[in-house]
């Protein structure tokens, strides 16, 4: 099994790139945040790996990431059953790693259903499988964080045009505490792009 490879970005798509790992290129899907990371670096990256060999399509697949810890609740999703490799990419690509905490610990299924496109048997399942795992992800309390509120932040951005992923980004980059004024940064935030 493939545990990192390390070396010089060849192709960039849209789910995946292609990484030149001593003369070998190797292609990886990612999630679209971490392909936003990498197009601005130059030089060698070294990303995490999971490498899976998909019977059913006859395919040999790998999974970058960009630290240990992404690998780590790549695989702690995986656990739950009904989450497959591209299911759990697409959880870690809508769900940021602290607010996916959150959900499970305070067992809001409809965060994740909302956010992630789960359905609502999986999204509680996930819920009930992962309450005593995730305990390892981030350092932070997650007792603070209101996912409601969250939530309805990232509706208000959709609602006015922008995607899911532009929203999730502008209201990382939020400071405020309030809802409406946290909208209001990210829309300000999203004009300027």
């Amino acid at each position: 099994m493939i545990s990192f490879l390390e070396g010089k970005i060849e192709y960039l798509g849209d789910k995946d790139l292609i990484l030149n790992a001593g003369g070998i290129g190797y292609r990886v899907t990612v999630s679209p945040k971490l392909l936003n990371i990498l197009s601005k670096k130059q030089d060698n990256v070294k990303l995490h790996i999971h490498s899976q060999l998909n019977m059913r399509e006859g395919t040999f697949d790998l999974y970058g990431f960009e630290n240990r810890e992404g690998l780590e609740l790549f695989h702690l999703l995986k656990t739950v059953n009904g989450i497959g490799s591209k299911g759990a990419m697409a959880i870690l690509a809508a769900v940021e790693p602290m607010h996916l905490k959150a959900a499970v610990v305070n067992e809001d299924a409809d965060y994740l259903k909302k956010v992630s496109g789960l359905g609502g048997k999986t999204a509680q399942r996930l819920v009930l499988e992962l309450k005593n795992k995730v305990d390892y992800i981030g350092t932070m309390d997650v007792g603070g964080i209101d996912l409601s509120q969250e939530g309805q932040a990232l509706e208000a951005l959709m609602v006015v045009g922008y995607s899911q992923a532009q929203a999730k980004e502008a209201l990382k980059e939020t400071k405020s505490e309030k809802l409406e004024e946290r909208v209001g940064e990210a829309l300000k935030i999203l004009g300027r792009k």
